[in-house]
Order: C-alpha cells, then sequence, then structure tokens
C-alpha cells in the first residue's frame, strides 16, 4: 500500500462510492482504490477502520467514512 495517497476502500454499485471517485478524479486527485467485494482480505482490511464505504484511509492515518457528510454502504 503507497501511503502518499488516500487508500479508498468501495464496493461496486455504491452511489456514494462512485460520487467520492468521480470528484476525486475530476480534481486530480491520486489515490488507491481497493474493492471490498473482490478479495476477502481487502474486506478483513476495511472493516478494521469501519462497517460503512467509502472508507479513506489518509497518508497521516485519519479514517473517514462516507461522502460529504452522507451515508455509504454497510460492508
Amino acid at each position: 500500500m503507497d501511503m502518499q495517497v488516500p487508500v479508498v476502500y468501495t464496493i461496486r454499485g455504491c452511489d456514494a462510492c462512485i460520487k467520492l471517485l468521480r470528484k476525486w478524479d475530476a480534481e486530480g486527485v491520486a489515490y488507491e482504490e481497493r474493492r471490498v467485494e473482490l478479495s476477502q482480505a481487502v474486506l478483513d482490511q476495511a472493516r478494521t477502520y469501519g462497517s460503512m464505504v467509502p472508507i479513506v484511509v489518509w497518508p497521516d492515518g485519519r479514517v473517514e467514512q462516507g461522502f460529504e457528510g452522507g451515508l455509504g454502504c454497510f460492508i
């Protein structure tokens, strides 16, 4: 994991995840996406931070769930 960029845990079909990634793509924000439905190990990692995606783990260790104050999708 490159901790110079935020790591974003997402799941397919999650509107909040899609909106976050679209916003960051439009703004040119570099990030590493990890899709929880593709790997049990990634799902297990995500669950150490919370129970709702998107989960953003910032390089300084801060963790955020949801997008712009709204709820995401439970995992």
